[in-house]
C-alpha cells in the first residue's frame, strides 16, 4: 500500500488523507533551486534522494546531494531528460544502483525507470503493474509487485516477483509469492520476500516467501507476523523483517530469521531501517488511541546479539522536531546518517544530516515525501581501466560468457547439448570450441537474434584508423557467383566493463556495418522477435512488426531445434537490428549475398579484411549516434537475419574464432 496508509489506523482516515493529497498545492520549505536549474554536479561522491510525491499528483521527484560540498539540488530528472513527458510519474517507491545504472520504482505509474547512474539520463523503462521494491543478483533485477489495482479489497489478488534482464530491460520470468509483497533481499541463491497483505485488511498476510534463484521456484513460505514490510539481510546471513502491525491494537515489531527459521523478535517499531556492519539503524512510530497521535522512535539494534543497544541516538532538538521520520540511510564508511522527514505528506519534506555520534549537522528542503536514498561513489562510476596485454596474454578468445542461440536446425548439436547441461555448461562447451583458437569448431547462433558473448584475457585496444578485431565464421562464395553464396551476416556488439565486476552487464554498442549506408530504409532498427517452445515441432515466432512464421524442421536434423537448456522459459525474445533479406534464387540455387563490410560470417575466412572490425564503427544501437571507445572488454555477436531460403531453411550466423589484431 502507499505511504499515506502506513501510519494511520482506520480506513476512513486513510481515504481522507489520500483525498487531501490529491487537492493540495505544494508549499516549498525555504530551499530554492540553483541559479542555473539545468546544472547539477556529480563530479564528487553524491547521494540520490527519491521523493514519493503525493499519490495521484504525478509528483515523484529525484533530488541530488553532493556529499562533498553539501550542495542540494531538487528535481534533477527533468533537467537530465527534458523530453520525457510527465517526468518520473506517480509515487516513487524504491531506488537502487546496480552496475552503472540507476533503477527507480514508480509505483502508481506501473513502471521501473532505468537511468545512467552518473548523469541520470534515461536508458529505458520496464512496465510492471503496481511495482514496489528491487533486489539484484547475477545480472537480473527482481521486482516485487502487488499486480492488482491500487485499492483496498478483501479479494485482492496474490502478488508476484518479476525477473528482469538488466541488459535488455526485458521481463524474462515471474513467480507468484504472497499477497501484496513488499521489500526483498538476497542471501546466497535465495530471494526473501516480505508479504504484507495490506490490501486485504484485516486479513493480512504474515509470510516471507523464499525463492530459489537457481530454479526460480518458491521453496518455502515462513509464517512471521502480520503486515510485513521492510526486509534486509545482514553480513551473517540473517534476514531482518519488520511487521507494521494493524496500526491499532497490534504494534509494529522487528523479527529476524536465518535459513528459513524465525529466530526471534525485537520490541521496536520499524518504518524504515538500514543495516551497516553489526548495527541496524531504525526509525518507527507507535500510534496512541488516547492522544490520537504518533510517537516517533529511533535507535540501534545489534544484529549479532539481537539486542537494542541505543534508543536515543537521534535525541536532539532537530530530531525531536521532525514531524514524521519516513526514511533513513547510513553512510557505510563514515557512519554519518540521514533522516528523511515526510512532514504532512502534502508539502516539501526535509533531509537531515547527523554525524556518526548523533550530532545534528544541517538540513535541506526536499520534494514531497522523501523516502529512499542511495549513495553513489564517484570512483564506482569512473570508467573501467584498460587491462593491458602482457607477454603471457593470448590474442585469441579467453572464455565465452553467454551462449543464447535462437531455435535452429543446428542448435543442440554445435555444440552438443547433453541431458543436464545448463547455461553455464553450454557456455563452457563454447569456450572449449573457441578459446585460444583462430580457427576453432563452429558454434551456431540459430535463427534471428541468437547470440554469443565472449572476452579476451585483456582489453582490446581501439587503434584509430586500424582494424582491431578479426572474427571468423563459415561463409563461402559459390562457384561462378560473384555476389556471394552462403553468407549469413551477424552483427558485432562491444562493451566496456564499466562497473568493474567482470560481467557483461554494462552498456552495449553496435559496430555499424555497410547496410547502414547501403540499405537505407531497408534496415529494421528496434526489432524484436519471440520464439515459442513447441517440442519436436516447427518453432513459431512473432515479431513487433506484426509478422509471424516458423523455424521449420527438416529430415536432415531430427533433434530438438529449441535450445534445450532454455526450454523451461517457454519462449525466447531477442532484440536488435534486423538486416534486409539477402537470399534469392539463381536458377535452382539459393544464393545468400554478402554485404560490403562489417558483419560476421559474411565473407570467406580467406578474406582477412572482410572479417575484420574497427571499434571506431561503434554506435548507440538506439540513437545510432557514434560512440568513442578507447578499448572494449566484451564482444557479442548475434544473427541479424530473419529469413528462410527454401531447402536451406533458416539462415544462421556461425562463429569459429576471434583474434585481437594488435597482438603481433
Amino acid at each position: 500500500m502507499q505511504s499515506v496508509f502506513q501510519y494511520s489506523y482506520k480506513l476512513f482516515l486513510l481515504l481522507s488523507v489520500t483525498a487531501l493529497t490529491l487537492f493540495s498545492c505544494r508549499s516549498d520549505d525555504g530551499t530554492s533551486l540553483p541559479d542555473d536549474p539545468k546544472k547539477y554536479s556529480t563530479t564528487d561522491d553524491f547521494m540520490y534522494v527519491l521523493c514519493e510525491g503525493n499519490m495521484g499528483s504525478n509528483k515523484c521527484q529525484l533530488d541530488l546531494l553532493n556529499t562533498a560540498t553539501y550542495e542540494y539540488t531538487q528535481d534533477i530528472y527533468p533537467m537530465a531528460n527534458p523530453s520525457v513527458v510527465k517526468e518520473l510519474g506517480d509515487v516513487g517507491n524504491d531506488l537502487k544502483v546496480y552496475g552503472s545504472k540507476l533503477w527507480i520504482v514508480v509505483n502508481c505509474s506501473n513502471k521501473v525507470e532505468v537511468c545512467d547512474a552518473r548523469s541520470c539520463v534515461r536508458k529505458g523503462q520496464v512496465n510492471i503493474p503496481n511495482c514496489r521494491y528491487l533486489a539484484f543478483a547475477g545480472g537480473y533485477a527482481y521486482v516485487s509487485s502487488y499486480v492488482g489495482p491500487v485499492q483496498v479489497d478483501a479479494n485482492a489478488q496474490i502478488g508476484r516477483v518479476y525477473k528482469v534482464d538488466t541488459l535488455t530491460l526485458e521481463i524474462v520470468d515471474q513467480i507468484e509469492v504472497g499477497y501484496q509483497p513488499e521489500e526483498l533481499d538476497i542471501v546466497g541463491n535465495k530471494l526473501y520476500v516480505a508479504n504484507s497483505g495490506g490490501y486485504r485488511v484485516p486479513n493480512y498476510d504474515r509470510t516471507v516467501s523464499i525463492i530459489n534463484l537457481d530454479t526460480f521456484t518458491e521453496e518455502q513460505k515462513v509464517d512471521v507476523a502480520i503486515n510485513l514490510h521492510r526486509l534486509q539481510a545482514d553480513k551473517y546471513g540473517q534476514v531482518w523483517v519488520s511487521s507494521r502491525g494493524d496500526y491499532n491494537a497490534i504494534p509494529s515489531r522487528l523479527y529476524w530469521m536465518k535459513d528459513g527459521i524465525v529466530g526471534g523478535s525485537v520490541d521496536v517499531p520499524v518504518s524504515s531501517m538500514c543495516i551497516v556492519g553489526d548495527s541496524l539503524y531504525y526509525v518507527g512510530t507507535t500510534w496512541s488511541n488516547q492522544t490520537q497521535s504518533n510517537t516517533v522512535k529511533m535507535g540501534l539494534v545489534n544484529v549479532r546479539t539481537h539486542e537494542v543497544i541505543q534508543t536515543d541516538l537521534f535525541d536532539s532538538n532537530e530530531a525531536r522536531s521532525m514531524t514524521l521520520p519516513y526514511g533513513i540511510i547510513v553512510h557505510p564508511d563514515t557512519k554519518d546518517f540521514y533522516l528523511m522527514d515526510a512532514k504532512n505528506y502534502v508539502s516539501s519534506g526535509n533531509l537531515l544530516h547527523f554525524f556518526a555520534d548523533g550530532t545534528f549537522d544541517r538540513k535541506w528542503a526536499t520534494g514531497d515525501i522523501p523516502s529512499r536514498a542511495v549513495f553513489v561513489k564517484k570512483s564506482s562510476l569512473d570508467p573501467h581501466k584498460y587491462t593491458p596485454r602482457t607477454d603471457g596474454t593470448s590474442p585469441y578468445i579467453f572464455a565465452v560468457d553467454e551462449y543464447v542461440p535462437a531455435p535452429g536446425q543446428f542448435v543442440n548439436t554445435m555444440p552438443l547439448y547433453e541431458e543436464g547441461d545448463d547455461a553455464a555448461a553450454m557456455a563452457q562447451k563454447c569456450t572449449e570450441y573457441l578459446a585460444n583458437k583462430e580457427n576453432g569448431s563452429l558454434v551456431t547462433l540459430g535463427a534471428y537474434g541468437g547470440y554469443i558473448t565472449f572476452h579476451f584475457d585483456h582489453s582490446v585496444k581501439n587503434v584509430p584508423g586500424q582494424y582491431d578485431l578479426l572474427i571468423k565464421g563459415n561463409a563461402f562464395y559459390q562457384s561462378g557467383i560473384t555476389t556471394g553464396g552462403s553468407c549469413e551476416p551477424g552483427i558485432v556488439m562491444v562493451s566496456q566493463d564499466t562497473n568493474n565486476n567482470g560481467l557483461p552487464d554494462d552498456e552495449w554498442y553496435e559496430l555499424s556495418g555497410s547496410a547502414d549506408v547501403d540499405s537505407v530504409g531497408k534496415v529494421t532498427y528496434g526489432y524484436q522477435c519471440t520464439y515459442t517452445y513447441t517440442p519436436m515441432s516447427d518453432v513459431p515466432w512473432s515479431d513487433n512488426r506484426g509478422n509471424s512464421g516458423t523455424v521449420d524442421r527438416n529430415m536432415f536434423h531430427t533433434q530438438e531445434y529449441f535450445p534445450q537448456w532454455l526450454k523451461d522459459k517457454g519462449s525466447l525474445t531477442f532484440f536488435g537490428t534486423r538486416l534486409p533479406n539477402n537470399a534469392h534464387k539463381v536458377g535452382s540455387t539459393w544464393v545468400l549475398d554478402a554485404l560490403r563490410y562489417g558483419y560476421v560470417d559474411n565473407k570467406p575466412n580467406t578474406d582477412i579484411e572482410g572479417n575484420s572490425f574497427n571499434i571506431d564503427w561503434a554506435v548507440d544501437p538506439v540513437t545510432r549516434t557514434p560512440v568513442s571507445l578507447q578499448y572494449v572488454d566484451f564482444i557479442r555477436i548475434y544473427n541479424a537475419l530473419n529469413q528462410k531460403a527454401g531447402n536451406i531453411g533458416e539462415t544462421s550466423t556461425e562463429i569459429c574464432g576471434a583474434k585481437d589484431l594488435h597482438m603481433e
